[in-house]
């Protein structure tokens, strides 16, 4: 699918895109209770998560999930098309059920890495047959507790809290600091609404199961990330924008200062979050930021999008682990910014990006939802194509759509 975008002025209001993060550990927490999600969208990543709960016996009826009988293995296969949280999630919760499992991946899965995972549980009885998808797994994890380096991805931290959880209880001892909190916090914001007590320490996190767990019946929280894609797309074009929605984030707000909203601001826009809304109002001019994204990653591509019109030098810090994304997000990233007539370069830690003016570009999406949406941001500016456009179905399937809404002039062809 090719979408031809030409310059517009993108504003407007529109609903938050669902949040894939909150979507996927609502559905692995029908694992241990019954959960009810409305408002949700079957993007292909939170396709992989409700494939893999049904393998363990969860049974689906329209926005219900229905937790098992009996937490047990139905097949002794999975695939799993793209989705890197859902994978290293399933590993330790696969370990704690027990059996022989074989695990597939799509293409842009296979250069994810598992390693870390792989290596915690072969410490405690688990084998391997692969250090990398297609593998086959086998065994039990009969520990209430594993040591684990925490610097490669917080999802495998996640995966590890809803294993223990579902084993009744344990506890993670990091070797390392762990990267990228903000997930970590959010998959013990989920697991609490359930019941679960997660103690965090300085380097352990210790989980405590009670006898009876709560049921989930809610409204998928909106997704800030994916919604700044349409605040860029209005602060760059000069316009005005409302995003809706997004009731659910306040804890998320509240234990992270470093959010889009905020960075937005010290960038030069009027933006505000109240009450589950934020408004987002175009500036004249847009100043440079300097920002660390090691604890958020996903932030990069929005900060970029806004930082390529900016007045000096953005300099992204704590850059390196974009590049093990869905493509290689620091080159895919500064090509998207190049090929728009933004310089911008890797110093090997951080990304530095010298705003200016805009020149119409065409990219090809490298199978990175998040790169096709900077590059559609710049082209509502610019002008330009995104090829293989369809690859923003990983985690918003409506977003050309709703650009459309908000008054983004956009061609859509099927090729």
């Amino acid at each position: 699918m090719k979408v031809v975008v030409e310059p517009s002025r993108v504003g407007g209001s529109i609903h938050a895109p669902p949040s894939k993060s909150y979507t996927i550990r609502y559905i692995f927490a029908s694992l241990m209770t019954d959960v009810e999600l409305f408002d949700m969208i079957e993007s292909e990543d939170v396709s992989d998560a409700i494939n893999v709960v049904a393998i363990f016996g969860v049974k689906r009826e329209g926005t219900k999930f229905f937790k098992p009988i009996e937490l047990s293995l139905r097949s002794d296969r999975v695939f799993i098309k793209a989705s890197a949280t859902v994978l290293r999630m399933l590993i330790p919760i696969a370990a704690v059920v027990g059996g022989r499992f074989y695990i597939d991946v799509g293409e842009t899965l296979r250069r994810r890495p598992i390693e870390t995972i792989i290596k915690a549980l072969s410490n405690h009885g688990i084998r391997f047959s692969s250090t990398s998808p297609p593998l086959v797994m086998e065994g039990k994890l009969r520990d209430n507790y594993i040591e684990i380096e925490g610097g490669e991805s917080s999802q495998y931290i996640s995966g590890l809290m809803y294993a223990f959880a579902l084993s009744g209880g344990g506890t993670i001892l990091l070797k390392s600091p762990a990267s990228s909190k903000n997930y970590i916090y959010l998959t013990a914001q989920v697991l609490s609404e359930v019941g679960v007590k997660i103690v965090f320490y300085e380097n352990r996190i210790d989980i405590d199961v009670p006898k009876e767990l709560s049921s989930i019946s809610k409204k998928v929280p909106g997704d800030l990330l994916l919604a700044s894609f349409y605040v860029a797309a209005s602060l760059l074009t000069g316009g005005e924008v409302e995003v809706y929605g997004l009731q659910g984030t306040e804890q998320y707000l509240n234990y992270n200062t470093d959010t889009i909203i905020n960075i937005y601001r010290d960038m030069g826009a009027y933006s505000i979050y109240r009450d589950g809304v934020w408004r987002a109002r175009a500036a004249k001019k847009y100043s440079a930021i300097r920002v660390n994204v090691d604890q958020d990653p996903d932030l990069a591509p929005s900060i970029a999008a806004l930082a390529s019109v900016a007045q000096g030098e953005t300099i992204i810090e704590g850059a390196r682990r974009l590049k093990i994304k869905e493509s290689d997000r620091v080159e895919t990233i500064i090509g998207v910014l190049r090929r728009y007539g933004v310089t911008s370069w890797f110093d090997g830690s951080n990304i530095h990006i010298i705003g200016g003016d805009l020149m119409k570009a065409q990219i090809v999406c490298p199978d990175d939802h998040r790169i096709a949406m900077l590059a559609a941001v710049l082209a509502a500016k610019a002008g330009g194509e995104v090829d293989k456009a369809e690859c923003v179905n990983k985690s918003n399937p409506m977003f050309w759509n709703d650009l459309v809404k908000i008054n983004a002039k956009i061609f859509i062809t099927h090729m």
